[in-house]
């Protein structure tokens, strides 16, 4: 009783007594990246730290941090809301289009798109009273959004020598300085499957290879522009010194990946218990005498053509279920479809009554679907989507078709499909017990790694292999070595032999001269 009284004064003063640290987090600067970052910042203030977030004047005003013990730092307002940027970038782009029309991605409107992101990250770094709050916090550690396009962002601990933590979405294994094969490793961007043929093996080794010599988001005149006084270091060189690299992802979802001990994966943070609904969804689910099918393409108002948007009605009209729908038109069934600009997701998936989950296959809806076991019919449109359609249907999790192409009627019966079939739902209801055994809360695991590796540094995670230039890690001068050898060994054989040679037709020629 004594030692359980000190345990709970020692939480209660944890913070009072100085040993909270200060944490600085920098997340992308848009919505999604700030509100996952917001639920790992509050774990942290549970646990005695004083934690700020990084965000702009305009993200500031809209009030997307709602816990109170989480402080803000803004950047200048002249800094544009990157939502915007990037939903006026989408509409300029052909990309939507093109996907509707069957024609193959275009590369170069998504590189427009995370150019926008990547400008963001310039105007950030330039804002010299920004800076000059974050030195005099005096920061502990720094936690940084791992999103391409943001790398560059890394120069702001290098600058201060502040220590830092990279979070992201996915498991950079070349970032990291992971041993893998491509033999098994899948790009995201790729629509290969995980079980690969010879010529994906092929693709996908190029694709690799060129990863590791070629990063088209790190600007490494990036420290002679901002931080001219440091040693010149490359953006991947900086990256490495990191404490821990966290990561939203895990083996259960996704394929099993070759980790070192500093990647800690954490599964997906927007997974949590569900709310109770109210207001209209509440209405609509209590009322509704059937189950319950969830629709929505994400956050992103994507473009979806007037007649997808019919044919999908059509199709939802024909089921034995009530529809909530994330769309912005009018139900022609109001009691059967319900339609909205936005819905609750995580609390509507986790309503006994919903049984299907259809989705553009994003990976917080997957982690949702996942974590309250709704089994999924993927509609994938541009991206990760394609590679996460295809890691669901090969775990059993669901099934994945062509919104353009699927038929009204076949929509339908593949819905009912999911909804029927119990073997979806066993399989992502095994997935579901397992990940919440394994990574109980999201949140509050990214936040356990931030203080321990606070408490005693990265150090003793970290592999050589992320010590050492690129050229020895990949033993280029070890080969180098052994092809030289083999050159020189060779060469000295067949001189030899050539030598041998001669010297018996020399010998050959002169007994025959003298017979």
């Amino acid at each position: 009783m004594r030692t359980l009284t000190l345990q709970l004064v020692l939480i209660f003063l944890y913070p009072r007594l100085g040993w909270g640290k200060t944490v600085v987090m920098v997340p992308g600067p848009g919505k999604s990246y700030i509100l996952y970052h917001a639920r790992i910042a509050e774990a942290l203030t549970e646990l005695g730290h004083d934690v700020w977030m990084c965000m702009s004047h305009n993200m500031t005003q809209r009030g997307l941090v709602k816990n109170k013990s989480i402080h803000i730092l803004s950047y200048r307002e002249s800094i544009p809301d990157l939502e915007q940027k990037m939903e006026s970038s989408l509409r300029g782009s052909n990309m939507f289009t093109d996907f509707w029309e069957g024609k193959s991605l275009n590369f170069d409107s998504l590189k427009s798109i995370l150019k926008v992101v990547e400008e963001t990250g310039y105007e950030i770094m330039s804002d010299d009273d920004f800076q000059k709050q974050i030195l005099g916090l005096k920061p502990d550690l720094m936690v940084l959004e791992e999103a391409p396009a943001l790398r560059n962002m890394v120069l702001l601990p290098y600058k201060f020598d502040i220590p830092f933590a990279w979070i992201g979405t996915a498991h950079n294994m070349i970032l990291s300085r992971v041993p893998f094969s491509p033999a098994v490793e899948t790009n995201i961007f790729s629509k290969d499957t995980h079980k690969k043929q010879f010529w994906q093996r092929l693709k996908s080794t190029f694709e690799h290879v060129i990863s590791m010599y070629y990063d088209p988001f790190s600007d490494n005149s990036f420290l002679s522009k901002y931080a001219p006084e440091k040693p010149y270091k490359t953006i991947s060189e900086i990256a490495l010194q990191a404490e821990v690299f966290i990561s939203e992802m895990d083996h259960i979802l996704d394929y099993p990946k070759p980790t070192l001990p500093n990647t800690k994966l954490i599964g997906g943070s927007s997974a949590t218990e569900p709310k109770p609904l109210s207001g209209q969804f509440k209405q609509f689910v209590e009322q509704s005498k059937n189950e319950v099918v969830i629709v929505t393409f994400g956050g992103n108002d994507f473009p979806v053509p007037e007649h997808i948007v019919l044919k999908m009605m059509s199709a939802f009209e024909q089921l034995p279920l009530s529809v909530v729908w994330r769309m912005n038109t009018t139900s022609l069934d109001p009691n059967q479809i319900l339609t909205s600009t936005w819905i609750p997701q995580n609390d509507l998936l986790g309503h006994p009554k919903t049984k299907v989950f259809v989705s553009h296959c994003g990976k917080n809806g997957q982690y949702e679907a996942l974590y309250h076991a709704v089994p999924i019919l993927c509609l994938p449109i541009y991206g990760d989507q394609f590679y996460n359609t295809e890691r669901v249907q090969a775990k059993g999790f669901g099934v994945g078709r062509d919104i353009r192409e699927i038929s009204v009627t076949n929509l339908a019966d593949t819905i009912q499909e999911l909804a029927n079939d119990g073997k979806y739902k066993r399989n992502i209801q095994k997935a579901s017990n397992l990940f919440k055994e394994l990574y109980k809360v999201p949140s509050k695991e990214a936040a356990y790694w931030i203080d321990h590796v606070m408490k005693y540094g990265g150090d003793y995670m970290r592999s050589s292999g992320q010590e050492m230039p690129l050229y020895q890690f990949l033993i280029l001068d070890v080969l180098g070595c052994v092809v030289v050898v083999v050159i020189f060994t060779c060469t000295a054989i067949i001189m030899l032999a050539r030598f041998c040679y001669r010297k018996v037709l020399k010998q050959k020629h002169y007994k025959q001269k003298t017979l």
